[in-house]
């Protein structure tokens, strides 16, 4: 089965056809019949997700095209609900530029940000830091004694590294005289995972969930509904850059703990929404009660997330083995 693969580089392929499924999904949501339009986008879909199940792995190159490939299929859906009513139907040409352009990154800030080149040299001394924390682990290899711990530092290196991103992106921007929102807000002070994942954390893909996934099945529906709708479809972008079904034995369980992550922070903003957990706290004890307890249960779940992507790309020299 494995020689039936595509293999790196030939399976960058993929993206540029996943591009141009975004197209042919936002020219069905125009379609008069029925039939068409609904089967055309479950097609369209349908094909994209596949796609990086058809490419070699697991391994790093395999993370990175499914994780690609996997937001392209969000993309797709959510430009299909923003055109669907639209006066006019967008131009392939102009579909396609909205596929690949992270339009949301450079979305203009109700603020403007102060000092851009000290958020800029912040940001790259962060991206140092994380690339530098990457490297003391790699010469440690804290998994050797404690996998729980070494998933812990992964978990820091991401966060470094997200707010080093964050911070280039919005002092770039500011020295050319732009306000933008750029990729998170401060995620850290979160006091509720609700209000980690609808407004604080990665802009990008939260944006195209929030437009494509949840509103569509919560207005109709219920909040309930757009939820477990949005973090379904979060989970299958993370599961396709995981699973490989060239090698169930490897890639299955990994697989389920991804999606397992996913799956139960839907459950729990669920949770936090019915017990009335999503509403910040105004007194400083309780919020910061809240963020504490917050933080507490994202640590607690990301290794079921962490712990796999670490092993494909293999930080701190973790090993993957092959039956």
């Amino acid at each position: 089965m494995a020689a039936a693969m595509i293999s790196y580089p030939a399976s960058l392929l993929v993206l540029p056809v996943a591009a141009f499924l975004g197209v042919i999904y936002v020219s069905a949501t125009r379609a008069r019949q029925p039939a068409l339009r609904h089967g055309g986008r479950i097609a369209a879909l349908t094909v994209t997700w596949i796609l990086p199940l058809a490419t070699t792995g697991p391994g790093p190159a395999e993370l990175i095209l499914g994780l690609l490939v996997g937001f392209l299929g969000i993309r797709m859906v959510a430009l299909g609900e923003r055109w669907r009513s639209a006066s006019l139907p967008p131009t392939p040409g102009r579909v396609l530029r909205a596929m690949v352009l992270p339009g949301e990154l450079m979305a203009s800030a109700p603020r403007e940000h102060r000092r851009p080149a000290l958020l800029l040299v912040t940001g790259m001394a962060l991206a140092s830091a994380c690339v530098a924390l990457l490297v003391a682990g790699n010469i440690v290899r804290l998994w050797t004694w404690s996998r729980a711990a070494d998933d812990l530092l992964v978990l820091l290196e991401v966060a470094v590294g997200a707010e080093g991103i964050h911070l280039m992106i919005v002092g770039g921007a500011g020295l050319l005289g732009r306000s933008v929102a750029g990729l998170q807000e401060r995620p850290l002070l979160s006091s509720s995972l609700g209000q980690f994942w609808a407004r604080r954390w990665n802009h990008l893909v939260q944006s195209n969930l929030d437009r494509g996934f949840f509103r569509p099945y919560a207005r109709r529906r219920a909040f309930a509904t757009g939820t477990v709708a949005a973090f379904g479809a979060s989970a299958v972008m993370h599961v396709i850059a995981v699973f490989d079904p060239s090698h169930l034995a490897v890639s299955l369980g990994p697989s389920a703990a991804v999606a397992a992550f996913f799956l139960v922070h839907g459950g729990l903003v669920i949770a936090e929404r019915r017990l009335g957990l999503h509403h910040q706290p105004h007194t400083g004890p309780r919020l910061l009660l809240a963020r504490v307890r917050t933080l507490a249960l994202f640590a607690l779940l990301s290794p079921l997330l962490l712990d796999p992507f670490a092993n494909l790309v293999h930080v701190h020299g973790r090993p993957l083995t092959f039956p």
